[in-house]
């Protein structure tokens, strides 16, 4: 066999071999079935019909035999492809299902059209078995059994057939093999078939051989009872079929084809019989099929009226069994209001024989409830705490102060003069604008000590205390509120609605009263009569009379006043309430709100009052500056003649080295003192600039040799009183190659100069980067986590600008790996440190884009500090460098290296690429495509890769802030303090004065930490 076809050795013709699963038996030769490759359509038809058939269209008129329905079978209620077979009545028709070979009669109902994609043959093959034939003689039964045997070889299992031929009928002739045998071999065994004569058989009768056995094969002497034999034959076709019909798909009988092919084929052999018997014969014939019609025409007709009464009667039997089950309901029903009836009657009689009782109970038990009512509603159920706080805050209201009205207008008005000031850039207009500003200063002084007088006489304190309590009880008893845009007419409302409600009260518990009254004065009349020793004189009329109506009267009242003491408020009433509550409380908040903004006022009049009263009549100085400026120049100009006589004395080459000793220590002195002054000058700066800041902008303008504005811009980082030629350098070529860089020392504390390339651009950004980063480092200091800038200061002799940092020599992270690796506590430490420093920069949107390891310091192995940064280039230039690299592993984020500008989360990538690093100096750590590390090879604790991998992930978007890596649970078994959380938060960007921070002792203790 090869690709479904084998040779025929015999006949050298090569033959058709597949695989097919049966599903319908036809008769003991004939057989349905699909190919095996066709079962995966057959489900898929299955599945689109179900979702198509429920909601297509019912066939109109009649179907056409060439076209394909869609028909739900009897057995399974499930719609398959179907085609017309026969027209059996106008609403029932014989369909034959064309993917499975069987039919079945169906009523019109249940046949719909299918759409055009529908429309292709059957997936279903007719086989036949090679060289075999139906007995001629043989009877229903045997055929039957050949069925069925056929059945249990081939029904519902893959079987070989190997094609050998087609016949006329359209049927395939073939070779079965199930289960290792071969099914016509097997079939012929049981006699249910025989060998074909000639092999033209199939060829040339094509069909007859399935269709003739019936008829063929009686002798002529027979014939006289082959019409009766054939009619009765077809009748047991008929039933057979009918029962048949209704089999699951692939296992019924298609006899009613097989009946009309088997009764052409008798006509055919009946009309040539015909020719050779005597015309008696074929009347009596004919009249016994005639008979025989007629006799089951008249069974049919009176099967079909029986139908229809027993229908009517089963009709009627419903009807009347409904109508059974109706009255026995009915009867029920009246059963029970019967017995209804019967309790209540018990019960009224039992009323009538304790009526007094039961009216002087009802009465004294509601007269009971109405005394505790009185005493819990006695006050606050109309409102009234809503109508005490109403006349709190329209009587007591404080208004807004004519004084603070002139108060803000001066105030404004000043603000306006000190800005004019500020940006004033000539020298002659200027006296004319301080002036003015100064008389504005004056009347803004008045207007303080007006408004402060005013406010002190003020209840304030107590009225902000009222109504924070009356807002508390309001919100207890109401809720809190929400805002509406009520109109004035709120409370006007409230109180006609309470008095009303009032007056409505006030007339019920009247009435209450009063019938109560006449019930006690009737109880002490029948007292009377009832006391024979009394000497009153009163009938039995006159006590009984009217006593019912004086008794219902008092219930009716008290009853009234109990329902309106105790039922709920109506939408209406709620509506009123929780108005004027809303309104009030917005009335509170206003004024709470205004008398904040008066405290506030207030205590900033109070604070310039007390601040401007020493400049009304003084004007701030800058000879101390200058002066210290000149003393500074002095003592440089000192230690540069220092300098030269130690030079020349060493250029003598016979020298005392005593008096060269003393003039070392006479250079090292004046360096210091140098040093001092400098810090004089930036504590003076520091004055100046709050007071340039807050009270004179002009300034900066006035003594431009002070330069106030040059100190301003840098945040107090340049100075042009230090040089570099004031201090011992020390070359550090080890250090950088590609910059001046020097190691000198002040007050024995060593300090690192870096130098940089600028231009006037690149000076300009560099001093606003480094006040920036001075900026964020001055909220915490030494807790911020970052290496402080000490100075700018620039060269004269060419364009290098210096940056003037401490020096933690064999402190960064790169030698401390090197030469005594961190232990895993110290690693700890130190990178909390890192992680504190980035969130400082990020806090003031600043990208530090260096994060490498020979930037970031572990000082004395427990505080993990960040090294500043190139101030000349931006985040995206420092972040592409080349040593952003830990080793081999690249710390370059994936985004900034795809051409995005640098982000914070581009800082925290670096972050955790240096914490795998550090974690794992000897693996050497590759990178997948994305250009993300590879941790999938890494013996990691799972915690610590999933912090690891929220870090060092392809998307920034998904990567971890740091103030949320500071606030993972056991991150680096070291937590933050709450204090460096919430200062770090502050930000000075919008500070124009920053307090310069480097005094003395500030700058004394960095250096301490930079100590070898």
């Amino acid at each position: 066999m090869d690709n479904g076809k084998e040779l025929n050795t015999s006949e050298g013709i090569e033959l058709k071999v597949e695989d097919v699963m049966g599903s319908h038996i036809e008769d003991p030769i004939t057989f349905w079935g699909q190919a095996i490759e066709l079962i995966e359509d057959l489900l898929k038809i299955s599945t689109a019909l179900t979702e198509i058939c429920p909601f297509a269209a019912k066939v109109f008129g009649d179907p056409a035999p060439e076209k394909i329905y869609g028909g739900l079978y009897s057995e399974d209620q499930c719609w398959y492809r179907c085609k017309l077979k026969k027209m059996m009545t106008n609403e029932k028709w014989l369909m034959t299902y064309v993917d499975y070979g069987n039919s079945e009669a169906l009523n019109k109902s249940c046949i719909v059209e299918l759409p055009e994609d529908m429309q292709y043959p059957g997936l279903a093959s007719r086989f036949r078995l090679w060289g075999l034939q139906i007995p001629h003689n043989q009877d229903v039964t045997p055929f039957e059994q050949g069925r069925r045997f056929l059945a249990s070889l081939v029904n519902d299992k893959i079987i070989q057939v190997n094609h050998r031929d087609t016949a006329q009928d359209g049927a395939f002739l073939v070779d079965a093999q199930s289960d290792a045998l071969d099914v016509g071999q097997e079939v012929l065994k049981k006699g249910f078939a025989e060998k074909c004569k000639t092999a033209s058989v199939h060829n040339n009768e094509g069909i007859k051989s399935n269709l003739v056995p019936l008829i063929s094969g009686r002798n002529a002497e027979g014939f006289q009872g082959l019409g009766i034999g054939s009619q009765k034959m077809k009748n047991t076709l008929d039933s057979r079929n009918d029962q048949l019909g209704s089999e699951p798909k692939g296992r019924v009988d298609n006899v009613e084809y097989c009946r009309d092919l088997r009764m052409n084929r008798g006509i055919t052999l009946v009309r040539s019989l015909e020719r050779k018997i005597s015309g008696q014969c074929r009347t009596g014939q004919k009249l016994n099929m005639v008979k025989m019609q007629h006799d089951q025409k008249l069974l049919e007709d009176q099967n079909e009226k029986l139908r229809a009464k027993n229908s009517k009667y089963l009709q009627n039997c419903n009807v009347l069994e409904g109508q059974i089950k109706h009255q026995q309901q009915e009867l029920k029903k009246m059963e029970e209001k019967l017995k209804q009836h019967q309790e209540t009657e018990l019960k009224l009689v039992d009323k009538l024989k304790h009526a007094v009782e039961t009216k002087l109970k009802s009465l004294t038990n509601n007269v009971e409830k109405l005394r505790l009512v009185r005493c819990e509603f006695k006050e606050n159920h109309f409102g009234d705490d809503l109508s005490e706080a109403v006349k709190v805050i329209t009587e007591g209201c404080l208004c807004m102060l004519r004084s603070m009205k002139n108060l803000e207008d001066t105030w404004n008005e000043y603000n306006s003069a000190q800005e004019t000031l500020q940006a004033c850039n000539s020298v002659d207009d200027v006296h004319i604008l301080i002036d003015k500003r100064n008389e504005v200063r004056s009347s803004l002084y008045a207007a303080a000590e007006e408004f402060i007088s005013e406010v002190e006489k003020l209840p304030i304190k107590d009225r902000v205390h009222v109504l924070k309590a009356l807002a508390s009880s309001l919100d207890a008893a109401y809720g809190p509120y929400e805002v509406e845009h009520n109109s004035s007419e709120v409370f006007e409302q409230f109180f006609e609605w309470r008095d009303s409600k009032l007056q409505e009260f006030n007339n019920i518990k009247h009435r209450t009263d009063s019938s109560l009254q006449l019930l006690s004065e009737w109880f002490s009349n029948a007292m009377k009569f009832f006391d024979l020793n009394s000497s009153v004189s009163l009938t039995s009329m006159e006590v009984i009379n009217d006593v019912d109506v004086i008794l219902d009267q008092a219930e009716q009242d008290v009853c009234k006043e109990l329902e309106i003491s105790t039922t709920q408020k109506d939408d209406a009433d709620m509506k009123i309430i929780h108005s004027a509550f809303n309104k009030v409380m917005q009335e509170i908040i206003k004024e709470q709100d205004l008398l904040l903004v008066i405290q506030n006022k207030y205590e900033a009049s109070v604070q310039f009052k007390e601040q401007v009263g020493q400049w009304l009549n003084l004007y701030p100085s800058v000879e101390d500056l200058l002066s210290i400026k000149r003393s500074v120049k002095n003592l440089k100009a000192q230690l540069r003649w220092k300098l030269v006589e130690k030079n020349n004395l060493e250029d003598l080459g016979s020298y005392d080295q005593v008096r060269i000793q003393e003039m070392k220590e006479e250079i090292h002195r004046l360096r210091d003192d140098i040093y001092e002054e400098i810090c004089r000058e930036q504590r003076e700066y520091e004055k100046l600039g709050d007071v340039v800041h807050n009270w004179f902008p002009e300034l900066p303008l006035l003594y431009p040799e002070a330069a106030i504005k040059t100190y301003m811009q840098s945040a107090g980082l340049l100075t042009d009183s230090l040089e570099r030629d004031l201090f011992d350098p020390e070359p550090m070529k080890e250090l950088s190659s590609k910059r001046p860089l020097v190691c000198s020392e002040i007050k024995s504390q060593k300090i690192l100069l870096k130098g940089y390339s600028v231009d006037t651009a690149t000076e300009a950004k560099m001093i606003d980067r480094a006040a920036q980063y001075h900026k964020a480092w001055s909220v915490l200091k030494e807790e911020s986590g970052l290496l402080p800038v000490l100075y700018l200061l620039a060269c004269k002799s060419e364009p290098v600008t210096y940056v003037m940092v401490p020096f933690y020599p064999g402190w960064c992270l790169k030698t401390v790996q090197a030469t005594k690796p961190l232990t895993s506590e110290e690693l700890c430490k130190v990178m909390q440190g890192v992680a504190v420093g980035l969130q400082t920069l990020h806090n003031s949107s600043i990208v530090h884009g260096a994060l490498h390891p020979h930037n970031v310091f572990a000082v004395n192995r427990e505080r993990g500090i960040v090294g500043d940064f190139d101030f000349t280039k931006s985040a995206d230039q420092r972040n592409i460098a080349t040593w952003m690299v830990a080793d081999k592993l690249e710390l370059v984020a994936p985004e900034v290296r795809n051409g995005q500008a640098a982000v914070p989360a581009s800082d925290v990538f670096a972050y955790g690429c240096l914490l795998l690093w550090l974690n794992f100096p000897k693996n050497n750590l590759k990178t997948n495509s994305d250009g993300t590390p590879d941790v999938s090879e890494l013996s990691i604790d799972p915690k610590m890769l999933s912090l690891v991998s929220r870090m060092i992930c392809y998307n920034p978007d998904d990567r971890l802030r740091v103030d949320q890596l500071l606030e993972e649970d056991g991150f680096l078994k070291i937590k933050t303090p709450d204090s460096i959380q919430e200062e770090t938060k502050t930000s000075a960007s919008d500070e124009i004065v920053v307090n310069n921070v480097f005094a003395n002792e500030t700058k004394s203790e960095l250096l301490d930490e930079g100590s070898t």
